[in-house]
């Protein structure tokens, strides 16, 4: 998947005393990382311009670069991430801590030997920006384990003030950095949900918007939810599961489709055309959500499943009302066959026996449902808020990509399905077949599926 140009993933560990790491130390450091993030070790070559505090390594297609004499430079970068709704509640007295600071560490990881910035146009335009830059999300990724490991243990090797990671804006306090890059889901430290506020030139009500701040690096666009009056936690749920779908899937959701936990959650992928800086925009739009308000008129909607390497484990059309069991099917055959036991008749598998998906469902009323997914607390109704506390923002980040692991992905309009279909109770009879050993043995109540296809050994 492509992503917009990145010239490299940097990052600051500030103090207000100069203390540098030993050298030896830094290398190993460097060299152990790499590795880890898959470059092998005899790829890593220490470069003649480093010195006993400074280290500089061609890794591979990386440079990487460990800079302990640079003083802190106060920059528009900086300046932004002071601006930021985490800078300005979980860290308020960042802006007077600059003021403090009297060294930095530079940490820095290049495509290229020549940083990008310092070449000639003509030779930018000769060598091409895919040999100057991060242009693939799976090389982006990468260059960001190599830059946050690295920052990490020199954070937890030292004793800084703050740190500064560029390409989210993330101006942090140092166990905070700590946390988020130790954290599982690593786009709780590479994109920022940020809140703006617009208010409704019709009523005058204050109206929350969010911004993905890094989603250009992880996506190839500006990720965003336009101001409405949906809970500011919600929208940033919603950027970081985006953003985590999109990564470990990588491929893009295709303009107009929506993306969802379940049926009762429809959230529209809309393209926006490129601004001048060559930088298109993705907008979230909620269009279903029954515990905001918001409704969708039913109408036939295909939804396809993913399983947790996230690749499509199955699909089903609901609202289709010509979906028959076939009998030549076998999965079918199976549903069928567990029918007539469960009625005491003989088993049939000719065509006569198919019946219509509204009498199969009939004949299901009876029998107990699969366990409902869990779903998050969320607020009751949907009302104007305020930007809550840091602590708050940050849970938020840290908790939504496992709030939405079940992530399906729907076509363009998405009804709420308000029961389970046969084309659905196909793709559960399939992972069924696979997994229901490992249920029995985990010892939990039988449901809907363990009735149905109880074993012959166990009647």
């Amino acid at each position: 998947m492509k992503t917009h140009p990145l010239p490299s993933v940097d990052s600051q560990i500030l103090y207000k005393r100069y203390q540098p790491l030993d050298g030896d130390a830094i290398m190993a450091v460097i060299v152990a990382v790499v590795e880890k993030a898959g470059v092998p070790r005899s790829a890593c070559q220490l470069l003649n311009t480093s010195d006993e505090i400074n280290k500089r390594f061609l890794c591979g297609k990386f440079h990487v670069l460990v800079t302990q004499s640079g003083l802190f430079e106060h920059t528009p970068l900086i300046d932004a991430a002071l601006e930021t709704i985490y800078a300005r509640t979980a860290f308020p007295e960042a802006a007077d801590l600059l003021n403090e600071i009297a060294a930095c560490t530079q940490i820095s990881v290049r495509k290229s030997l020549i940083p990008t910035d310092s070449l000639p146009e003509n030779l930018k335009t000769l060598s091409g920006v895919e040999s100057l830059a991060f242009c693939e999300a799976e090389e982006t990724l990468q260059a960001m384990e190599i830059a946050r490991l690295i920052t990490a243990i020199i954070v937890e090797r030292s004793q800084p003030d703050a740190v500064f990671w560029a390409p989210s804006s993330f101006l942090l306090k140092p166990d905070a950095f700590s946390a988020l890059a130790r954290a599982s889901n690593h786009d709780d430290l590479y994109l920022l949900p940020n809140p703006y506020g617009q208010q409704d030139p019709e009523t005058g009500e204050q109206l929350i918007g969010m911004m993905g701040i890094g989603s250009q690096w992880l996506t190839g666009y500006r990720v965003e939810v336009l101001p409405c009056r949906l809970p500011l936690e919600y929208l940033a749920e919603i950027l970081v599961a985006f953003s985590k779908f999109m990564n470990e899937s990588n491929r893009l959701i295709d303009d107009g489709d929506v993306f969802g936990r379940d049926e009762n959650e429809k959230i529209q992928v809309i393209y926006h055309e490129e601004d001048d800086d060559g930088l298109g925009t993705i907008e979230l739009k909620v269009v279903h959500n029954p515990k905001f308000g918001i409704l969708r008129e039913d109408v036939p909607t295909k939804y396809v499943r993913y399983d947790e390497d996230l690749n499509e484990s199955g699909s089903y059309t609901d609202g289709s009302e010509d979906t028959e069991l076939d009998p030549h099917d076998p999965v079918d055959a199976a549903i069928l066959e567990r029918l007539q036991e469960l009625k005491g008749e003989p088993s049939s598998q000719e065509p006569s026996d198919v019946r219509s998906e509204e009498a199969f469902e009939q004949e299901m009323s009876a029998l107990d449902r699969p366990d409902q997914p869990v779903k998050p607390a969320y607020p009751e109704t949907a009302k104007p808020v305020s930007p809550p506390t840091a602590s708050q923002v940050h849970q938020t980040i840290a908790t939504a990509a496992g709030q939405l692991d079940d992530t399906r992905i729907a076509g363009k309009t998405s009804p709420s399905s308000k029961r389970m279909s046969v084309a659905e109770l196909r793709d559960f009879v399939k992972q069924a077949q696979v997994s229901n050993e490992t249920s029995e043995k985990a010892g939990k109540k039988p449901g809907f599926l363990a009735k149905l296809f109880k074993r012959k050994a166990d009647q």
